[in-house]
């Protein structure tokens, strides 16, 4: 990615205190809630193994603020979600257990489906991209870089391959999101528009749980619950597909906070037990249903993970959001509830041409694991 006509003055830090937060501020714009420096801030202090990149652009053509992380990627990670996808690679298993890569991803790699970049004004799209990466490779010495689609989709540079051949491009797991009838006012509207059987599913799923106490977490409770709360996280993170990279929950403490974006907590408890939690991150539109834990001793008998799909529907409505984002697992599972899949990609530059040929069919072959779509509504 060289031979760039029109060099573009793009500065590249590596903490959020090296900014101009009143231009930052202003590129940023009101709408993206998620790249506010507050809520950037409590990334960098409750997550120091991974760097945090922002980049920034501002002349008369040009004004682009934007958000990425570089981290460590072992190759392991990509085999154990081949493995949960049921796709085999042979002999290129063993290779791939022994490297360990180091990446840039732009956007943030613990929320997925975000786009981290505010473009007010983008005078060539297709050279700023070449350019920042160009960037990327000078002052961070990396040159392998994992770009999600909404980054291409908020600067309007549609159908990526074409403009860049040499992109590998992967399909990931679906976005699964719920959008909110107008009609439905009240919880009992989605409830009075399923279909008998998803009907009678809601109601055998509350009544199961009718001893499950859900609470909204102070900071003084998820300092409290802190250790409870990890724990639940990271049992239900091994049975997800993939997770680059670990996620320490004492963020929410920061989190609950701030304004933007809006985030709540809750714990569900049996008695003084916390089996479960939830998390909900808010924009102007749309509730983000992320982050939960819970305890799969008593998840069975008492129905939590559907619980807490239900209780998500519940707040998406009662705040009078357009849609529920439940993020990219357990996708038929949040089908019941009436999520609908949005089909995904990442795109991975890798500069060597010989790191290329090795995982271009690797990661090419990647496809989300096949599951029947539910139609829970009349």
């Amino acid at each position: 990615m060289s031979n760039l006509a029109q060099p573009l003055n793009i500065q590249l830090h590596k903490s959020s205190k090296a900014l101009k937060e009143t231009q930052w501020e202003r590129i940023r714009t009101k709408k993206n809630v998620f790249l506010s420096l507050p809520f950037k801030h409590s990334f960098e202090n409750n997550h120091q193994n991974i760097q945090h990149l922002y980049y920034c652009i501002e002349d008369p053509q040009n004004e682009v603020i934007g958000y990425a992380q570089q981290f460590m990627l072992g190759g392991n990670k990509i085999n154990s979600y081949q493995k949960k996808n049921r796709l085999s690679l042979g002999l290129k298993s063993g290779l791939l257990n022994l490297l360990k890569l180091k990446v840039v991803a732009l956007g943030n790699g613990l929320l997925t489906n975000i786009e981290n970049i505010s473009a007010t004004k983008l005078q060539d799209k297709k050279a700023f991209v070449k350019q920042l990466i160009q960037q990327i490779e000078k002052d961070t010495k990396v040159n392998k870089v994992i770009i999600p689609d909404h980054f291409f989709e908020a600067i309007g540079l549609n159908h990526p391959n074409e403009h860049f051949p040499k992109l590998i491009q992967v399909e990931v797991e679906e976005e699964m999101i719920l959008p909110l009838r107008k009609n439905w006012q009240t919880f009992d509207d989605y409830h009075n528009s399923l279909k008998k059987k998803y009907r009678n599913r809601l109601k055998s799923v509350l009544k199961k749980s009718q001893d499950i106490r859900v609470k909204t977490l102070s900071k003084k409770d998820l300092n409290q619950h802190q250790d409870t709360i990890q724990s639940l996280f990271e049992k239900v993170q091994k049975n997800s597909s993939f997770g680059a990279m670990a996620f320490n929950a004492k963020i929410f403490q920061d989190l609950v906070e701030l304004s933007e974006p809006k985030c709540l907590v809750y714990g569900y408890f049996l008695k003084d037990k916390m089996v479960g939690f939830s998390s909900e991150l808010m924009d102007q539109n749309s509730l983000y249903s992320y982050f939960i834990g819970l305890d799969y001793n008593y998840n069975n008998k008492y129905r939590i993970y559907e619980r807490i799909l239900n209780e998500s529907v519940k707040n998406g409505i009662e705040k009078e959001k357009k849609q529920v984002v439940f993020g990219r697992t357990a996708a038929e599972f949040k089908s019941n509830v009436g999520a609908e899949p949005k089909t995904s990609y990442i795109y991975i530059y890798i500069k060597s041409p010989l790191l290329r040929m090795l995982f271009s069919p690797i990661l090419s072959n990647i496809k989300p694991k096949k599951w029947i779509q539910r139609r829970p509504f009349n």
